[in-house]
């Protein structure tokens, strides 16, 4: 629904006069570093009511939904609001990005579309009524939607690094036909593990590009009743910072996934301040204590070239390697998926499964190129 749809009518008195506040911050101070156009509601508090807020903030909120059924109910209590829209894909009609509503004495509800996040700020407005919207707004939680897949996918702009929830397909895996005979008794272990609650631990998945690490990462995501959240390769440099570490908190007993996690592995070359060193106190340390957080890394390099301190007993939760399927397993998996291929060598499931995509190999074997899932 658009906002020009839902009746209510803007006043222009009141909310647009912050002079009474220009001696304690720029007007222009209001506008957010995220966007040019977009306003930060702390500052927007502090020039309208000339007091610091307290602030609640909710996650994981179908704000679409929500902010609707917000006008609809709270329409006679509404003394003004913003808004900012924005297209959210290139093939999408225009939304509001960010919603920023006014009512009561001091109220602003501050809905964050893209961030799947809403904030309430106030002072002296009365809390059993700034309850009543909370828990209003709260029934359309994203994470309430049950048997929905999902990862809170860390995401990053100038303001820093918040969470976006991203719903997941679960795969049709199955693991004994996908993977070594090995691996059936470490999966059982991992999954174990990963399913109790208050725990802490590393699980490290390494082996070549294709051998089902990422298909195996997605399985267990959508296998485990926890909040998972996701480290995309692009921010692996994000593990040293400290807006990290204010996300853990805010999601204590879940699982932290770090996918193409070299750069943070290798060793620490006594440098405290490394990626490594980020990535042992939060598994490990007085930190990990507090969080209850369980860490999955995947990665291509070869396990002797990691950090030892990460292998340590009593960190390390599993660590396996995933290698091509054996002949006869490729074999067995290839006649299922309906191919009539002869294999007479071990195969990636990245080859299996794609046997009659083309490839772009080059003369030389050795130097195959192409796409690798």
């Amino acid at each position: 629904m658009k906002i020009t749809e839902i009746g209510i009518t803007q006043s222009t008195s009141n909310i647009s006069n912050l002079l009474d506040s220009t001696l304690k911050s720029r007007i222009t101070d209001v506008y957010s570093e995220r966007f040019k156009s977009s306003i930060n509601e702390n500052v927007l508090f502090v020039l309208k009511y000339n007091s610091i807020p307290n602030s609640v903030l909710e996650s994981f909120v179908d704000c679409e939904r929500a902010y609707v059924w917000f006008f609809e109910n709270f329409k006679d209590e509404l003394t003004d609001f913003y808004f900012t829209m924005s297209q959210h894909s290139g093939n999408e009609e225009t939304k509001p990005l960010y919603i920023y509503c006014f009512l009561y004495d001091d109220l602003i509800v501050h809905f964050d579309v893209f961030s799947s996040k809403v904030r309430f700020l106030f002072r002296i407005t009365d809390f059993g009524l700034v309850q009543k919207v909370r828990e209003n707004i709260c029934e359309f939680k994203k994470e309430l939607v049950e048997g929905t897949p999902a990862i809170n996918l860390i995401t990053a702009d100038l303001n820093g690094l918040e969470t976006k929830l991203m719903t997941l397909k679960k795969p049709k895996l199955n693991i004994e036909d996908n993977y070594n005979d090995n691996f059936l008794e470490i999966h059982e272990m991992i999954l174990s593990r990963l399913s109790q609650d208050n725990d802490k631990g590393l699980v490290l998945l390494h082996g070549k590009p294709g051998t089902g690490k990422t298909s195996y990462i997605r399985y267990l995501a959508t296998s485990i009743k926890k909040r998972i959240i996701f480290l995309p390769p692009t921010l692996a440099s994000a593990i040293t910072n400290p807006g990290l570490i204010s996300i853990l908190i805010e999601n204590p007993n879940s699982i932290f996934i770090i996918e193409d996690a070299e750069n943070i592995v290798m060793g620490r070359e006594d440098d405290k301040s490394s990626p490594v060193s980020a990535l042992l106190n939060i598994s490990d340390g007085l930190l990990a204590d507090c969080l209850n957080i369980q860490i999955i890394c995947s990665f291509n390099t070869d396990i002797s070239k990691i950090d030892s301190a990460l292998l340590r007993k009593g960190r390390l939760i599993a660590k396996y390697e995933f290698k091509e399927l054996e002949v006869s397993k490729a074999q067995q998996l290839s006649n299922k998926l309906g191919f009539s291929s002869v294999i007479s060598e071990p195969m990636t499931l990245t080859s299996i499964y794609n046997q009659k995509e083309a490839t772009f190999d080059q003369e030389k074997k050795s130097r195959s190129i192409g796409f690798c899932a």
